[in-house]
């Protein structure tokens, strides 16, 4: 499944099956999506970020919208 999205919404990230999240990062709070989860990693997708692969440790900093 693709996971780019052109003028992405809440409601259109839910639409397309992925989830959205709020990023709380070193230099302010990214809104994205979450499109495929291991075991080990989640993989998210910022517009203003690109793709981030985000550790188990890393995961207190998001929070689902």
């Amino acid at each position: 499944m693709k996971s780019e999205i052109k003028n992405p919404t809440s409601r259109k990230v839910r639409n397309r099956g992925f989830t959205p999240i709020a990023y709380h990062g070193d230099n302010g709070v990214y809104n994205g999506w979450i499109y495929k989860q291991t075991p080990t990693y989640t993989f998210a997708r910022f517009p203003a970020l690109g793709r981030k692969k985000l550790s188990k440790t890393e995961m207190r900093f998001v929070r689902e919208l």
